[in-house]
């Protein structure tokens, strides 16, 4: 009888893709799917730059560059958006390659356009040129900043950032262009820093989870985010990247994984996770 949780003890193996052939409605994560194409666009190619060169190209930023999600819902004027695509470069990652490493001083802002990458730590630092040991901290998806507090404050960055899938594609926004641009716009201005605002939010979230939860309700809480509106979810990070995440250990995330199985609030299947009572989950978090 095969092991019906192997990613709860073999972290390294790839995500298996049994949802769709059960026909099961599942939430992707980290990454939503793609949105569809307008009739009589042009689909964007596979790989639409070359990898690990930065391209400044407005026709190609009007393609691939959605401005509202960063700007926190706002909609540019077009002289404004066009304008912007004027200012940015674009880079295509491949998996494991680096956006940009911890100490580096920060001269640029950068979101995803396509693809997802994701802030953490590399264990070995420069010498992995691959992020071969790179710990994810929090996946990054298209429409998101990756880091938009640092490069203000003058300061290095201090995480690594690392493509997680092939190809992910950057926004790069020189930061002297963006005070120019934003000197005189303040819708723009002000809606960028809510997206600023939301990120503090964020890091300020998973501060108190760590201070203020045990492991069981932190696991908890990232069963009850990973979901969503979903019951069934598929499971496509490494549990040592999720144990990052929570500020765990591998071997503890999954003990608590087994301890909630046992109480009959979820169910592993492979890499499909199955939430049987959301009423409790909520409950345990402490969020109620």
């Amino acid at each position: 009888m095969s092991d019906p949780t192997p990613w709860l003890e073999d972290p390294e193996r790839a995500a298996q893709p049994a949802a769709a052939a059960r026909g099961t409605q599942t939430a992707s994560v980290p990454m939503p799917p793609p949105p569809p194409v307008p009739s009589g666009a042009l689909p964007t190619p596979a790989v639409p730059l070359p990898a690990g060169e930065t391209i400044v190209s407005s026709p190609l930023a009007e393609r691939l560059i959605d401005w509202t999600p960063l700007f926190s819902g706002h909609v540019l004027a077009d002289d404004a958006r066009q304008l912007l695509n004027s200012l940015v470069g674009l880079r295509a990652f491949r998996q494991g390659a680096a956006i940009f490493r911890q100490g580096q001083m920060a001269t640029h802002l950068y979101a995803v356009c396509q693809g997802t990458a994701g802030l953490g730590r590399n264990r070995l630092g420069r010498a992995d040129v691959l992020m071969q040991s790179f710990q994810l901290r929090r996946p990054v998806s298209p429409g998101q900043w990756l880091d938009l507090h640092t490069a203000w404050l003058g300061q290095a960055h201090d995480l690594d950032a690392c493509a997680l899938t092939t190809p992910t594609v950057v926004l790069e926004w020189p930061l002297h262009l963006a005070r120019d641009f934003l000197a005189s716009r303040c819708a723009p201005a002000l809606s960028l820093l809510q997206a600023m605002a939301g990120q503090v939010r964020l890091c300020n979230s998973d501060l108190h989870d760590v201070l203020s939860k045990d492991a069981l309700r932190r696991v908890a809480a990232w069963l009850m985010r990973c979901a969503g509106a979903h019951t069934v979810f598929q499971m496509q990070e490494r549990k040592r990247d999720v144990a990052a995440q929570l500020s765990v250990s591998p071997e503890t995330f999954s003990r608590m994984m087994r301890q909630l199985e046992k109480r009959g609030l979820v169910q592993v299947d492979g890499y499909h996770i199955t939430l049987l009572d959301r009423i409790a989950l909520i409950r345990l978090t402490g969020d109620t």
